[in-house]
């Protein structure tokens, strides 16, 4: 843990914390802690940073909002990194449609801020807890809507590279998946979107509809990390798990939301390990029940930072 004394002296403008609980820092309020935070506010320290812990072969991980992720239990033996004001800005080019957003910056921040532009057409986004990197690296949407459908460009720090700009179609964008994951040695920095022209009036309109929407359909009495599975083609992986008998089911502190069977709220106390096990039995049951195999859209991680699913289940 040398590297302590040594991660301050990188940068210029950004805040470090040590062991802070990854609980405070998702959604989903679980996670023991994290030997090392970091608030980065410059493309400068992100790219100084980065490259050192590189160098150094110091795990790190980005984790925005912590609105899609479920952490370890025994917290994370190396970095946190969270993007702070300085890199969550909004520029609109110049006569043009065009918008530039910082990857630190929050979703509905976003939508806000574009619709005191006369700027719309992503407010599904209000809908989609977390960042702009984090809806660009997850190609996040809803409500027939994703973030790849408007991406022009986008800014990002690729492992041995640096940091660079490329057009969105140098990308192959899926259902809810990116090259551009922190795992796959790339972080977002920046992204610009082609916006419409649309009355501020109208904008909040489709917010308001969105938002009641959320309120109406997700769970928000308990801590949740967003959905669990990805739809499946032609489904809805919540019908599945309820058609399987598991709406409300509860392991420890974990459950099944009994307002919708994708998510998987806190209700008390849970721990990762309580979250991993009902996956598992969702998982399993459904593909006994209907033949179908879920895939997590939550991103699941290690002590070291690293990202991987829990096994799909046995095929019988």
């Amino acid at each position: 843990m040398n590297w302590r004394g040594e991660i301050g002296k990188r940068l210029r403008d950004s805040q470090v914390r040590f062991d802070v609980p990854l609980r405070e820092l998702t959604t989903l309020r679980i996670g023991g802690p994290a030997d090392c935070l970091v608030d980065v506010e410059s493309e400068g320290d992100l790219l100084a940073l980065l490259a050192w812990l590189e160098s150094e072969g110091i795990p790190f991980v980005l984790i925005g909002k912590g609105s899609n992720l479920l952490a370890p239990d025994a917290g994370l033996r190396g970095v946190a990194i969270r993007l702070g004001r300085g890199l969550s800005t909004v520029q609109r080019r110049a006569g043009t449609a065009f918008v530039l957003a910082g990857a630190g910056l929050a979703n509905a921040a976003y939508v806000s801020r574009c619709r005191e532009l006369g700027l719309g057409g992503m407010e599904y986004l209000v809908a989609i807890p977390g960042t702009i990197g984090g809806a660009v690296a997850m190609n996040a949407g809803a409500h027939d809507g994703e973030t790849a459908a408007f991406l022009e460009h986008v800014r990002f720090y690729e492992r041995g590279s640096g940091i660079r700009t490329c057009a969105a179609g140098e990308f192959p964008f899926a259902y809810r998946s990116s090259p551009l994951r922190g795992q796959l040695g790339r972080v977002v920095v920046a992204a610009e979107f082609r916006m419409r022209e649309m009355s501020p009036e109208t904008i909040r309109s489709r917010e308001a509809d969105f938002q009641e929407y959320r309120r109406r359909t997700q769970p928000r009495e308990f801590p949740n990390c967003g959905s669990i599975f990805k739809n499946p083609p032609g489904d809805f992986a919540g019908r599945l798990v309820e058609q399987a008998g598991l709406k409300g089911h509860r392991l420890g502190g974990a459950q099944v939301s009994e307002k919708h069977a994708n998510f998987i709220v806190n209700r008390e106390g849970a721990n990762a390990a309580d979250v991993l096990e009902l996956i598992d039995l969702l998982r399993e049951s459904v593909y006994q029940e209907a033949g179908v195999g879920l895939e997590l859209e939550m991103q699941v991680m290690d002590t070291e930072g690293r990202f991987a699913s829990p096994a799909q289940p046995e095929r019988r």
